[in-house]
């Protein structure tokens, strides 16, 4: 994390040269209107290990820029499509983002800020004249919207002290850590890996904005894999995600979550193998978090009601219902804790300077508004949200940041399961299921292709008329958006927080899902990619 001494250094560096990238101009094309920075300063500190060795111990310092100079006006400017297609690392001024770390002598930062306008300027001239020949032969139907919103001035400021990383405690942790695990029974391979990233935001704007924030995140990584004697390579994920070291776990509690997540997969093992599925499913919370960031979620960030090439599952649905049940969801990045633990995607200031706020999405079932960066997708009356996101050189776009499902309809765990027997009965199947626990998610929300969503399954149990549950493996769930919503009967109590990370494209950014379990009528799965592997000619030379 940068200090005081040297964020007060470099605030009047990037206020100078943004003023400067105003003064800009070439005979015949429109003149730059707003000019912005987004300096990210990095400390980072990675290492692994497996059976007790390290294979990795790496620490390192970055510092990029982000520049977003716009031409035309705030009325009419160069951007295209929300954002989503400027993230092309063959444009010349992806060569220019890097920046230097030398805080003795800030000569080197001026000139690469100078190399870095001159591309941009380039680029907005080309990307300005691209929109207009377009206007030839196809209609812009985002033309009476404002390119960005104007902000007032605006000065937040704080400062942080990094914490102290003690990196051979968790190399040591990682070694000894790695080398016990070794001894569990029936695993192929395992690993444990330790990351750490300390980072500065510095965003100054030509409308005299000021923002400087700190961010600390640390994950704890834990891989068991097995593989089958049919050739199926099994793994178990432990993953922890904070946004302080206190929240880490002692070795004693490592040791007994590494040890539920080796049942888990000595379970799998011996677990009855399905190819599909389609009946009454349960959601455990953290799976439930998956469903409705890929079906709902990013069909709800603004960005894509401005491209042509996305689907818009939900335009013009303000003010309508589109989950039957009375659920809320809201997106709140300022909600820095939760039940006393820390989300690591909350923060106070977006990517475009603007201040986040609880954006209301859906509320009790009817849709209210989308996530927004400051490009506007109506007429009248919009107001930025804050929720303009990227990760180094792409342009933000509107993304999730702090996601709370809530029901006033709330049931526990043991409801939702009594439940679930019923509805197997009703629909007289086998067999209905219950996911306990996912590893990740994907959907596609272009027009081009199938409007849809999966979620890997990493632990489940098939759920029989009786009550038994037995585990099984060889499948992941499947869905349109649509039809998912629809069939959701039942909604927990209890909500359950996940840190995670989210890639789309302006980058892989941090998460933070808070929701509840849920009950579908129907959900499919379809089998999972699985790649049949030999087995070792040479037995181990460790017993």
């Amino acid at each position: 994390m940068l200090k005081k001494s040297q964020i007060d250094k470099i605030i009047p560096i990037l206020q100078k040269e943004a003023k400067r990238a105003l003064t800009m101009k070439l005979r015949g094309f429109p003149k730059p209107y707003y000019c912005s920075f987004l300096l990210r300063d990095t400390n980072w500190f990675n290492t692994w290990a497996s059976n007790g060795s390290l294979y990795k111990r790496k620490s390192d310092k970055n510092r990029n820029v982000y520049c977003d100079l716009r031409v035309g006006s705030y009325r009419y400017d160069q951007v295209s499509d929300g954002g989503l297609l400027d993230n092309d690392k063959e444009e010349h001024s992806y060569e220019n983002v890097s920046m230097p770390i030398d805080d003795k002598d800030y000569e080197g930062l001026q000139i690469a800020i100078w190399k870095l306008l001159e591309e941009k300027f380039k680029e907005a001239l080309s990307d300005y004249n691209l929109k207009e020949a377009a206007r030839v032969s196809t209609i812009d139907t985002t033309r009476e919207f404002n390119s960005f919103s104007k902000l007032p001035s605006k000065t937040y400021i704080k400062y942080q002290k990094a914490d102290t990383v003690d990196e051979s405690y968790w190399v040591n942790f990682c070694k000894k850590a790695s080398k016990w695990i070794s001894t569990l029974s029936g695993l192929t391979s395992s690993y444990v890996d330790f990351d750490t990233n300390q980072e500065t935001k510095v965003f100054v704007s030509t409308e005299n904005r000021v923002i400087v924030e700190h961010y600390q995140t640390y994950s704890l990584m834990v891989g068991l894999i097995k593989l089958t004697k049919e050739g199926v390579q099994l793994n178990q994920e432990l993953v922890i995600n904070t946004g302080s070291q206190k929240e880490l776990p002692s070795f004693d509690d490592f040791k007994t979550q590494v040890l539920k997540k080796h049942s888990q997969l000595m379970n799998l093992s011996k677990a009855k193998k399905i190819h599909s599925f389609s009946g009454p499913v349960l959601l455990s919370p953290k799976a439930s978090g998956v469903l409705f960031h890929e079906a709902i979620g990013h069909r709800l960030e603004g960005s894509r009601l401005l491209s042509t090439g996305e689907g818009q599952t939900f335009k013009g649905q303000i003010g309508k219902k589109i989950l039957e049940l009375p659920i809320t969801i809201h997106d709140n990045p300022k909600l820095k804790k939760f039940n006393g633990e820390f989300c690591i995607g909350a923060y106070d200031f977006d990517d475009e300077g603007t201040e986040a706020k609880d954006a209301m999405l859906i509320e009790n079932g009817i849709l209210k508004d989308f996530l927004s960066t400051r490009s506007a997708f109506k007429k009248k009356d919009f107001v930025p949200n804050g929720h303009a996101r990227n990760k180094k050189f792409q342009r933000p776009i509107s993304r999730m940041a702090v996601t709370i499902v809530e029901s006033n309809c709330g049931v526990s765990f043991d409801e939702l399961k009594k439940k679930l027997i019923e509805e197997i009965k009703k629909q007289k199947k086998k067999f209905g299921m219950i996911v306990y626990e996912t590893s990740g998610g994907e959907t596609d929300t272009s027009s081009y292709d199938f409007q849809a969503f999966a979620g890997a399954i990493s632990y489940a149990t098939l759920v029989y008329p009786n009550g038994r549950e037995e585990p099984i493996r060889g499948v992941d769930f499947v869905g349109t958006p649509l039809q998912a919503l629809s069939n959701i009967i039942a909604v927990g109590n209890t909500l359950y927080k996940d840190n995670s990370y989210c890639g789309a494209e302006s980058g892989y950014v941090p998460i933070t899902t808070i929701s509840p379990a849920i009950l579908l009528k129907n959900l499919e799965l379809q089998t999972k990619e699985e790649e049949l592997i030999t087995q070792f000619i040479l037995k181990s030379p460790v017993a």
